[in-house]
């Protein structure tokens, strides 16, 4: 499945198609945990809209899949470290990158 950020209307010459593929490549490879990768939590907190609208501009990007990221999770109560406005949510993504 490709996403939108590589697909094109126009033919493209080989070394172009080549880099699109290893650059999709590198960003599926860094959806799955293996050892030697560690976790990087990101969230998203704001309203529903807010929320919906950077996660289409970061697959438009080519950095996540739509799918890789949760559904709507309420945000932490007041009494948590993070202090939310009522009725914002957030969504979760993990990507594993390569430890150093």
């Amino acid at each position: 499945m490709q996403t939108q950020a590589f697909q094109t209307s126009q033919p493209t010459d080989r070394s172009t198609t080549t880099s699109q593929v290893h650059l999709e490549l590198t960003l599926k490879l860094h959806s799955y945990p293996k050892p030697d990768r560690e976790p990087v939590k990101i969230l998203v907190i704001g309203s529903k809209t807010a929320v919906s609208a950077i996660v289409v501009a970061l697959h438009q990007l080519g950095f996540a899949e739509i799918f890789e990221w949760t559904d709507f999770l309420s945000a932490p109560n007041s009494d948590r470290p993070l202090q939310f406005q009522p009725g914002e949510v957030m969504k979760a993504l993990v990507k594993y990158l390569p430890k150093n």
